[in-house]
């Protein structure tokens, strides 16, 4: 795929395509790019490319919950920046992919296609052919590694020359080296920017030396970005591994995570690939069996009768309880959404299956955002406005609580935004009046653009504003363009 124009395009179906699993959506799912793309966005973003004049310009940096406690540093870029990273990065992927060894399955690039695989194809495989191969010997140990923070702590510098050695583009590569050096240099972020495909490529190739070190050994080894495992009989043997692999971490600027490196015997390890509880209840599902719901709440019982919930167990119960349409956990995860924020997005799924209890979830989920710890919890405000836009629900509780998150500047944006986008379905005249006021006291283009659609659904944006705004905020003239044609906004 030769064409900067593919390579957009491709970057543009996947950001949409992929706001459905996103843990940072956007508030009109990019709808307004890809109405305008064939009428002059995408040709901008090409001269962007080949002038050298591209960001990132906007970012932020949100923390993503991991569980109860810590958090992940989750890169959002704007629109244009986020679909020129992944298009300059798009092409290299293929050489990068091509170098890639058949024991590293995360971030696989499909060479017929011109597009990213999706990740649950290439862990499902991974984990398919890892079983087989545990089995296959049940005198297999297993060295486990995991590297601590391994996006944040890439160093762009060692990474361009990985980069470099692999590819015959010397100006693709530069492309994407200045764009991650200014990713680092105008943020409170360094290393790979996290929450695209594109930088779980790049990633791949920063870690070729282990792969080497493994392949010319001899080991028998499955690696999914930078979780590895190591099958071999002799323990010793695979503590040595362990501290060279250690040696070539530090030589990248890397640093081995100790409470998720060890060395497991074959029953600890082939019990969580086998599951014959979860394996079993997944059968009773897909099949329909009456005691499937008996199984599926057990099941549920287990994983929160626990002091510290597994999130893997946590969100395969609350897809199966979701399947079986069971009510079972709704009480349990209004009590305990900020705990369990890492499972959002399954539980907003569940909670919207749950028909008939919709008003015990709407009122625990109004009383979550009038609270004191709402603020806490910027992640799961975001979701509740979310699910309360995509479901059409007016509450003058939701209603104040979005009014003060707007209003409120020194609250992260990606809330802030869906407060937005909800104040404008269920804003009166006087509050659509209001929101014009704020649209035009705010500096934030991000802001801007929610504020603009906001108006938009309120059904007071007249033509005359429409039109001015387009000659006043160039930047926001797509968006206007956009609105024009009297769209309905959707929601992922």
């Amino acid at each position: 795929m030769d064409d900067l124009s593919d390579r957009l395009t491709t970057a543009l179906r996947s950001l949409i395509s992929g706001q459905e699993f996103s843990e940072i959506p956007d508030i009109a799912v990019y709808d307004d790019v890809r109405d305008q793309w064939n009428k002059g966005y995408c040709e901008e973003l090409q001269n962007a490319i080949r002038d050298g004049n591209f960001g990132p310009h906007h970012t932020e940096i949100v923390d993503y919950p991991k569980n109860d406690i810590a958090v992940r540093p989750l890169t959002r870029f704007s629109a244009p920046d986020r679909l020129i990273y992944d298009a300059i990065v798009f092409e290299i992927s293929s050489a990068l992919d091509i170098s890639r060894n058949p024991s590293v399955y995360s971030y696989r690039w499909n060479h017929r296609a011109h597009k990213p695989i999706f990740w649950k194809t290439s862990w499902t495989r991974m984990r398919r052919e890892a079983k087989a191969a545990l089995l296959s010997n049940w005198n297999f140990k297993v060295a486990s590694l995991d590297v601590s923070s391994f996006y944040e702590h890439i160093d762009i510098g060692l990474l361009s020359d990985d980069l470099s050695m692999i590819v015959q583009n010397e100006i693709s590569v530069k492309r994407v080296t200045k764009f991650l050096k200014k990713f680092q240099t105008i943020n409170h972020a360094w290393g790979l920017p996290q929450g695209s495909d594109a930088s779980g490529i790049l990633a791949n190739a920063y870690l070729a030396p282990v792969d080497e070190f493994l392949r010319r050994n001899g080991f028998l080894f499955f690696r999914y970005s930078d979780d590895i495992m190591i099958l071999d009989e002799g323990w010793n043997t695979l503590r040595d591994v362990i501290i060279e692999v250690n040696r070539i971490f530090r030589s990248k600027r890397l640093s081995m995570s100790a409470h998720k490196t060890g060395i497991l015997e074959f029953p600890e390890v082939i019990q969580d690939f086998l599951s014959a509880q979860k394996a079993s209840i997944d059968q009773a599902v897909q099949h329909g069996d009456p005691e499937a719901e008996r199984d599926v709440r057990s099941f549920f019982d287990q994983v929160i009768d626990t002091d510290r919930v597994g999130a893997t167990d946590l969100k395969f119960a609350l897809n199966k309880l979701r399947a079986v349409g069971d009510d079972y956990a709704v009480g349990w995860c209004l009590e305990n959404l900020r705990y369990v924020a890492y499972a959002s997005r399954e539980i907003f799924a569940y909670f919207a299956e749950c028909g008939y209890r919709q008003s015990t979830i709407h009122r625990g989920l109004e009383d979550f955002m009038q609270s004191q710890e709402s603020i806490s919890y910027p992640y799961i405000e975001q979701r509740i406005l979310r699910y309360f836009v995509h479901l059409g629900i007016e509450s003058e509780k939701m209603k104040s609580s979005a009014w003060h998150i707007m209003e409120d500047r020194n609250r992260e944006e990606f809330p802030r935004e869906f407060a937005v986008r909800y104040l404008g379905g269920v804003a009166s005249a006087s509050e659509a009046q209001l929101l014009r006021h704020k649209f035009e006291s705010e500096a934030s283009l991000a802001m801007r653009r929610a504020l603009l659609i906001s108006l938009y659904e309120s059904g007071k944006l007249s033509e005359r504003y429409l039109r001015d705004i387009w000659y006043s905020l160039p930047e926001l003239r797509w968006t206007c363009n956009y609105l024009a044609g009297n769209p309905k906004i959707p929601t992922s």
